[in-house]
């Protein structure tokens, strides 16, 4: 069983990667269900005034423009970023969060942004583990009877406490709390389905 994960979540200055970036990351490493490494990276471009600041994101993460100016360059956290996949990764990891294609791309952009392309494809695969694609599945089981599956929604579901939603962080560490429960429903089910089947 491949269980090498990247957990991650990313806050950004807007949701289109042409002219918005990622200035908020935070990190789990996983490798056989055991978190091995965690890390919060806050970070702007050298060229930041080539972007934009979105207002309607300001208003969720409630980081102003000023004060993402005044984080560390993306070059330098990239450094740390990669020192760690090359001490606790040591091969491809897979991508895992909620709505993941989304953060992976914001990561993915700073790695071409940096001309460190080769270097992503290096420590990440190609394809990625979205949980949010795992609680729609649920969903449509009818094992997750919910509306509306957003983060917030899902975590309030389980009892997943979602003081300080939108630090990268507390994101991240939900959305593994959310696999973790959805995963031990499914083993639940899955022998009661068995057993169905079988009478």
């Amino acid at each position: 069983m491949y269980t090498k994960r990247f957990w991650t979540d990313v806050e950004t200055t807007g949701l289109y990667l042409q002219k918005h970036f990622a200035f908020q990351m935070s990190y789990l490493i996983e490798e056989d269900g055991r978190v091995l490494h965690s890390r919060t990276l806050e970070m702007r471009p050298d060229r930041h005034g080539d972007y934009e600041f979105s207002g309607k994101a300001e208003a969720v993460h409630g980081f102003t423009r000023e004060k993402i100016i005044s984080f560390q360059p993306e070059s330098e956290a990239v450094d740390l970023l990669v020192g760690d996949l090359e001490q606790y990764g040591k091969g491809r990891l897979t991508f895992a969060g909620y709505n993941v294609n989304f953060d992976a791309g914001f990561v993915k952009a700073m790695f071409y942004r940096l001309g460190r392309g080769n270097e992503f494809y290096r420590h990440f695969d190609r394809m990625n583990f979205d949980v949010m694609q795992f609680v729609q599945a649920g969903r449509v089981a009818g094992i997750v009877p919910l509306p509306h599956i957003d983060l917030e929604s899902v975590c309030k579901y389980f009892g997943i406490n979602t003081e300080g939603a939108h630090h990268s962080m507390t994101d991240i560490l939900n959305t593994k709390a959310v696999f973790d429960s959805l995963s031990h429903l499914f083993a639940q089910v899955r022998p009661l389905a068995v057993e169905n089947s079988l009478t």
